[in-house]
């Protein structure tokens, strides 16, 4: 007599600090992250000094870095002689008696205070200064380097926007919703339950691992989920939290 054996399939998720329990819920893992702002320069020239390191806290206003102004100071010197013969020119006008040379020489005056205008804000735009209080996270240019206008200088983690990122399994996705509140805990303060609200749910599914060979590894399926957790005092930067669903 043969014997029948069966055998029971089992998938395996290898996700991202995540595990089962036994009542078919599953609990997952993230680290809480502070909102990471990126400081750009708004005009193209040499970078004349950097004012912070990495790791520095700053507060707003606080100084980061100084863009060279060589150039920019002779043409705003430029702009203010050109503002100097437009005035002349109107007072020649303005005596000559004729109208249409008087509107000109008003509008000649105009425009080449509003070029003077725009260059010396360019010129305070050079002096980059911290739009937030925060922490210094990354640098990523150095004195006498060519900053380009909007390209990213440095980054400011800015602690009062914290949020969680987890990835969840597939099967786990229609447990939640946009603004939903969700329940976290951690290590830290066992006795403790946080609240947090999930802020986005990506729109497509990653998979782990990344290169999918076979048709089972295509059941790896997980949503990256974003949580809110800014009103989460006790919740740092580096923690992990966990999240049952």
């Amino acid at each position: 007599m043969r014997a029948l054996i069966v055998f029971s399939p089992v998938i395996l998720f290898i996700l991202f600090g995540c595990s089962s329990t036994d009542n078919d819920s599953t609990t997952y893992s993230g680290t809480v992250e502070g909102h990471k702002q990126f400081i750009q320069a708004e005009t193209t020239a040499l970078v004349d000094s950097i004012d912070i390191d990495e790791g520095e806290h700053v507060s707003k206003n606080d100084s980061l870095l100084t863009l060279d102004m060589e150039k920019l100071n002779l043409k705003i010197a430029e702009a203010k002689y050109a503002i100097e013969i437009a005035e002349a020119e109107k007072t020649e006008a303005e005596a000559s008696g004729r109208e249409e040379l008087i509107q000109q020489a008003n509008e000649a005056v105009k425009q080449a205070k509003i070029k003077e205008e725009l260059l010396s804000l360019e010129k305070e735009r050079s002096n980059i200064k911290s739009p937030i209080r925060g922490r210094i996270q990354d640098v990523y240019i150095s004195e006498g380097e060519l900053a380009n206008a909007g390209e990213n200088l440095l980054s400011i983690i800015d602690p009062s926007i914290k949020e969680v990122i987890v990835y969840i399994a597939e099967k786990d996705l229609n447990k939640l919703e946009h603004n939903q509140s969700v329940e976290l805990t951690t290590n830290a303060y066992l006795d403790k339950t946080f609240t947090g609200k999930v802020k986005n749910i990506a729109t497509e599914a990653q998979f782990t691992p990344n290169n999918i060979q076979t048709k089972e590894e295509t059941a790896k399926r997980v949503f990256a989920i974003t949580i809110d957790i800014s009103a989460e005092n006790e919740l740092k930067p580096g923690m992990t939290v966990y999240v049952e669903l």
